[in-house]
């Protein structure tokens, strides 16, 4: 997304990024969202994705970088169950279901700040022979998410117009913050992303999130961007 100048909350780096998607009914997630929100679709289809990456060199710009140094929650793995929606302006953006981060911090941080759904979570991430492992456990309910993918010999490309622009050119998130619908944008460079073969999935945190899928899901990979995060803005005050 090309940017205009404007304030800058943070900085980060996202990196070993897989989408993984599937189509659902529109009324299965109208069913989880909140007042003021409703699906975003593309040919009348509804998707959710479980959506893991790298957190890498997260900072706050100017004097006071070194909190998040002081933290150590500068770099960490992150799997998200997100999907798409449209605000009360017809303006669209990412709904996240739940976010699970390895990182005690940014988890409490998000929370606090930003009212985003962050849970405590087990990480881990491996890149051999062309494979990429993505690894998740929740504490508390101990909610599973893991992603096997298989890079192909395919070179990245920019994402194409269409399901690829739909899915990943996603530059707002919206969020409840203390019963107030807020909306967020970022900023970064168009994603250059290459097809993968999954390999194996497992969908726990879909499921918690209230979401039955199945079939063969959309799978991509992504190389990394450096990601500008700018201020939340009030959408919908007393919000059910």
């Amino acid at each position: 997304m090309p940017g205009h100048r404007r304030l800058v909350l943070m900085r980060q780096t996202w990196a070993n990024i897989v989408w993984c998607h599937w189509p659902v009914p529109v009324e299965e997630l109208q069913a989880i969202l909140p007042r003021g929100l409703e699906p975003d679709v593309f040919d009348g289809q509804a998707w959710v994705g479980l959506v893991p990456f790298s957190m890498q060199n997260l900072r706050i710009p100017g004097p006071f970088g070194f909190i998040t140094r002081l933290l150590r929650s500068a770099n960490f793995g992150e799997v998200n169950v997100r999907t798409y929606v449209k605000g009360p302006d017809g303006r669209t953006g990412v709904w996240f279901c739940t976010l699970d981060a390895d990182s005690m911090a940014a988890v409490a941080t998000a929370n606090a700040a930003f009212g985003l759904p962050y849970r405590v979570a087990k990480t881990s991430f491996t890149h051999e022979k062309g494979l990429l492992r993505w690894y998740s456990q929740r504490r508390g309910d101990r909610a599973i998410a893991s992603l096997e993918v298989k890079l192909g010999d395919a070179p990245s490309r920019p994402s194409a117009s269409g399901l690829e622009t739909f899915l990943f050119e996603r530059y707002s998130l919206y969020s409840i913050w203390h019963g107030i619908l807020i909306r967020g944008e970022l900023s970064h460079v168009p994603w250059t992303v290459k097809p993968v073969d999954l390999v194996s999935v497992e969908t726990h945190t879909l499921e918690a999130a209230g979401f039955n899928v199945s079939g063969k899901p959309h799978v991509f990979a992504g190389e990394a961007v450096e990601v500008s995060i700018h201020p939340m803005k009030i959408v919908r005050r007393n919000h059910d």
